[in-house]
């Protein structure tokens, strides 16, 4: 889903990071600024003064207020009245920018929250950004635990009772590392990009059946958790029954993805029966994964290898 942000939160949360300070009356602080939509090409989030593309967040730098500077007021209030119809939330001053009193008390009057930053122009809008782009990214929570395994980030899924933890605490005593156990909060954090962590406070605590609640920290040491990761590679725990026996690619030479955020990720499916090691399956799929990655296929190797076999086996 997509998040907004209201101005008092964007002040209380960037004041110092941008260097903010009022330079309206404290007005419009229930305003939100939504994240621009990727099938929205009328809408931005952050950017320069532009009246033919106009944003959320406008920045007027010095070029922005030389050229407001030389309109009448009847032209400012032409401008902005445009602005305050669309998508404006709030304005922010550049270091550089003069001051632009007519703007500022039109602005207030319309309760539009004005800013002056002590940043320079490019800055300004930079940090501006990359600092909303963080707030307002298109998150989700799955259930399921996610582990870092050979760097990468592995999302196990399953039906409950299938053995998910049992599987991330095998992993993780061999040395890989726990991001996120029973729900995972995936955000959408550049083009083509998933980030994963835990949505809660602490994510050093594991919940294992026939053990209980378990401190990976305390047993495995600070090593063992990992914050963040990104998104890889997803495992699917499927009961192997003769009936489903037929489902699973034997070759691997078949890719399946699942959507995650509109993003298509690998998903192995990893039928659970017992007497297999799971563990040591997981490590397989992430190391071949990472061949994959470079451009080495195993399967597509094999079969290449079999067809030449056949083919110098038919000349003699």
């Amino acid at each position: 889903m997509s998040t907004t942000l209201t101005i008092r939160e964007f002040h209380k949360r960037f004041q110092k990071r941008l260097k903010l300070s009022f330079a309206s009356g404290q007005v419009g602080l229930d305003r939100e600024i939504q994240l621009e939509s990727g099938d929205n090409t009328d809408y931005v989030t952050v950017d320069y003064l532009n009246i033919i593309r106009p944003s959320s967040v406008v920045i007027i730098g010095i070029q922005e207020a030389n050229f407001l500077k030389s309109l009448s007021p009847e032209q400012h209030q032409d401008i902005f009245g445009k602005f305050c119809h669309q998508s404006l939330s709030t304005i922010i001053l550049s270091r550089d920018a003069p001051s632009l009193d007519t703007i500022i008390r039109y602005c207030t009057n319309e309760s539009i929250a004005v800013f002056k930053s002590q940043l320079d122009d490019n800055s300004l809008l930079r940090h501006s950004r990359y600092f909303l782009n963080q707030a307002l990214t298109q998150t989700i929570t799955k259930h399921g635990v996610f582990v870092e395994v050979h760097s990468i980030g592995t999302f196990i899924i399953g039906e409950s009772g299938v053995g998910k933890s049992e599987l991330a605490l095998s992993l993780i005593s061999r040395g890989h590392r726990l991001i996120a156990d029973d729900i995972v909060e995936f955000s959408s954090m550049a083009p083509g990009v998933i980030d994963g962590i835990h949505p809660g406070l602490s994510n050093e605590f594991m919940e294992v059946r026939g053990v209980g609640i378990l401190n990976i920290r305390a047993m495995f040491g600070s090593n063992a958790l990992r914050r963040n990761k990104t998104l890889r590679m997803i495992v699917n725990m499927i009961p192997f029954t003769m009936k489903n026996s037929h489902q699973f690619d034997r070759l691997g030479n078949i890719q399946q993805t699942r959507s995650v955020l509109g993003i298509d990720i690998p998903e192995m499916t990893l039928p659970v029966a017992p007497g297999r090691n799971l563990a040591i399956l997981v490590e397989a799929a992430a190391r071949n994964h990472l061949m994959h990655i470079n451009g080495y296929n195993a399967a597509e190797d094999f079969i290449e290898r079999q067809r030449l076999a056949i083919l110098a086996n038919s000349k003699e």
